[in-house]
């Protein structure tokens, strides 16, 4: 199989496990958008196909996304007794897999460990887990966000493959900068409420809304506010059009990183 029909494969599955989420079990989820909390259930985790050995390395950024096999310990350093820097489940509160980034990999006493991204505040964290407690899978799709332009970029391979015009965080909720990842994926039942059709969790917090529902964190999700699109008046999450959020999931699986500028 080459590469080309790989990728149909993996977005074809992809598609279907979407569109299968629909008729499974609901999570509940205080999610946020706008300040209005509704209920979601879960998309799937895109799987893409590992290479095979010995295959020529791709001349493009690819990432490797960690996915708990069990119980995930993350610890502030790579030594068995540095201090813990969480706790974390098979799958996340709302019953997502719970998915890591990888940043580095370092071998320490004959252990082997790895250094990843976690979606917790303060954004951007990063600790280290043992070998072991993770199952990898790779991506080479990301999201970059223009907030002053209010684009979204995806790049797959290297290159650019859409932009789409969006709303962002309103002065003094602005969306925060950074560099993240999506850790969850969440299908509203109700496709006509705040959050449309879809909502991308990416690893981002809004730093001023502590207080939120888990914390506060940020999203890429649909809308029933169409008008609202292409300005600042969300609480940091970012609004997409319905149809726009649908060819983004097709593109991006879970895990990928997601880039916030100015």
């Amino acid at each position: 199989m080459n590469a080309r029909t790989r990728e149909i494969v993996i977005l074809a599955v992809g598609l279907a496990l979407v569109l299968g989420a629909a008729f499974g079990g609901y999570a509940v989820v205080r999610a946020r958008a706008g300040g209005v909390p509704g209920s979601q259930a879960l998309a799937p985790v895109a799987m893409p196909t590992p290479r095979p050995s010995g295959s020529p390395q791709p001349q493009y950024e690819r990432w490797t996304v960690g996915k708990a096999t069990g119980p995930l310990t993350v610890f502030k350093r790579p030594a068995a007794g540095a201090p813990v820097l969480t706790h974390l489940g098979k799958v996340n509160q709302n019953g997502f897999p719970t998915l890591v980034l990888v940043d580095a990999r370092r071998d320490v006493a004959g252990v082997s460990w790895t250094r990843v991204w976690v979606a917790m505040r303060p954004n951007e964290t990063r600790g280290w887990t043992r070998d072991g407690q993770l199952a990898y899978y790779t991506t080479s799709s990301k999201i970059v966000i223009d907030l002053s332009r209010r684009r979204l970029m995806v790049y797959r391979h290297g290159a650019l493959q859409a932009t789409f015009k969006v709303a962002v965080g309103r002065p003094g909720l602005e969306t925060p900068t950074g560099f993240y990842f999506i850790n969850q994926k969440l299908k509203p039942p109700a496709p006509g409420g705040a959050y449309g059709v879809l909502a991308l969790g990416i690893s981002a917090f809004q730093p001023k809304l502590s207080g939120w529902p888990q914390g506060g964190p940020v999203a890429i999700h649909g809308t029933n506010e169409d008008y609202l699109i292409g300005q600042a008046i969300s609480h940091g999450c970012v609004r997409m059009h319905n149809a726009d959020i649908l060819k983004v999931n097709s593109l991006v699986p879970a895990g990928s990183p997601v880039i916030i500028q100015r």
